[in-house]
């Protein structure tokens, strides 16, 4: 996370999980961050096409387990004067890769799905 005052990231245990729950868990993390520092507006960029289309309501809830991951994003979005998440490339989001890395490093498992 980056704004023009501050940058923060991290890494931290990972449960076993799979991709998407572990996506959703990022970006409520980052979210709940950047409310604690009173931001009002936030760009979210994310590798996962699936999750930016749901979280943007382009694209139904397949798996139902997700949804209350899905609606917590969306109530910490709606905290923010303006809010957008865009998908980007894995090869862009490089950065989220390595910290993914290390968080793996300190014993998590991820699972497809």
């Amino acid at each position: 996370m980056q704004t023009d005052d501050w940058t923060e990231e991290g890494s931290e245990h990972i449960e076993e999980s799979t991709n998407n729950r572990t996506e959703y868990r990022a970006l409520i993390k980052g979210l709940e961050l950047i409310s604690e520092k009173e931001c009002a507006e936030v760009e979210a960029r994310g590798d996962s096409e699936v999750i930016v289309k749901q979280v943007r309501g382009e694209s139904g809830m397949s798996v139902p387990e997700l949804r209350p991951l899905r609606n917590h994003v969306q109530e910490l979005a709606d905290e923010f004067e303006k809010f957008e998440i865009q998908h980007i490339t894995r090869e862009e989001n490089w950065e989220a890769d390595e910290l993914v890395d290390q968080a793996f490093s300190k014993r998590g498992r991820l699972t497809s799905g």
